[in-house]
């Protein structure tokens, strides 16, 4: 049996594909690398199967799968700031992606196939009333709640294919590209620049350590037998104006903050739920954000040179 990683060569799916390999597990990673080129080698054994192409050409995806194939689906435009600038070339890597993904998982005969979403699907709520009750509102967490519709009709059509869907909240840690809150503010600490907030800096999220996010994708890539939306989550919640100041903290800054215009729209929390990863698989965050932290920036201090010209 092997193991499919898309986006393996992103931040969550390197640390997946390590995971995968250090348990001896055959792993193949589809990927077209988009801003992770310099760091790959930080992150990435050299023994998986590599297949450099877009998951959006299903005869492509075809071609690189086996029936008897494990999918983990990690391939995604993850950020929203980059979405509101390219809301369209968001929507199609995330919805046309899975699609021809799932296209492609059911003409080679896969029977497993594992989809990575995200808890802003809900949009600004700290409850999950209702898994089906979607309600995003940028052009990242719509194209991320279309994809999960696009899963939930295949799941209709096609009972054979078992498809895991994890939503998540953010996931932080060593080597993540800087478009994100942590390691952005930790390259513009590092350079002794200023960290910019969107409005007042009030908007909350939650952090999950990429390590426990990646042991979520693993157990269910090995253990789930059903059709299901899971949740992976971390109680704790922090302000981007607390993140800024405990990263400014750490580094020892001092007038480093200052304030833009907010996003159009700027959901204020997301929820935490991981009560089914844990009655169904032990599962629970091993680490708090502060636990981290620290680590996390000493890897952009030791990796500074590439970042410095991409902030």
């Amino acid at each position: 049996m092997r193991y499919v990683v898309t986006g393996g060569c992103g931040f969550i799916g390197a640390h997946v594909v390590n995971l995968l390999q250090s348990k001896g597990k055959n792993v193949a990673i589809v990927d077209k690398i988009t801003n992770r080129k310099a760091i790959d080698s930080a992150f990435l054994n050299e023994g998986a199967q590599h297949f450099y192409m877009d998951i959006s050409d299903p005869q492509l995806m075809e071609k690189a799968l086996l029936p008897d194939d494990v999918v983990i689906h990690l391939a995604a435009q993850s950020h929203v700031d980059v979405s509101f600038k390219n809301p369209v070339s968001t929507t199609i890597s995330n919805v046309v992606g899975i699609h021809s993904l799932l296209a492609a998982c059911v003409k080679k005969g896969v029977k497993k196939l594992i989809v990575m979403s995200t808890d802003e699907v809900y949009g600004s709520t700290d409850e999950i009333v209702d898994v089906r009750l979607l309600d995003p509102a940028n052009p990242y967490s719509a194209s991320k709640a279309a994809a999960d519709m696009i899963v939930s009709a295949y799941q209709k059509m096609h009972p054979e294919l078992t498809i895991t869907t994890l939503r998540s909240n953010n996931i932080a840690g060593p080597g993540q590209f800087i478009n994100n809150i942590i390691p952005r503010f930790s390259v513009l600490g590092l350079l002794d620049q200023k960290f910019t907030l969107h409005g007042d800096g009030s908007a909350r999220r939650r952090y999950l350590w990429v390590k426990d996010a990646a042991m979520a994708i693993y157990l269910l890539a090995e253990h789930a037998t059903k059709s299901h939306i899971y949740h992976i989550g971390h109680e704790q919640s922090f302000s981007n104006l607390e993140i800024a100041k405990k990263i400014g903290s750490y580094l020892k800054l001092e007038d480093y903050i200052s304030f833009e215009k907010d996003r159009l729209i700027n959901d204020t929390i997301y929820p935490a739920d991981s009560l089914d990863m844990l009655r169904d698989f032990d599962w629970k965050p091993t680490r708090d954000l502060d636990d981290f932290l620290p680590e996390t920036i000493e890897w952009y201090r030791t990796h500074l040179n590439h970042f410095r010209d991409l902030v």
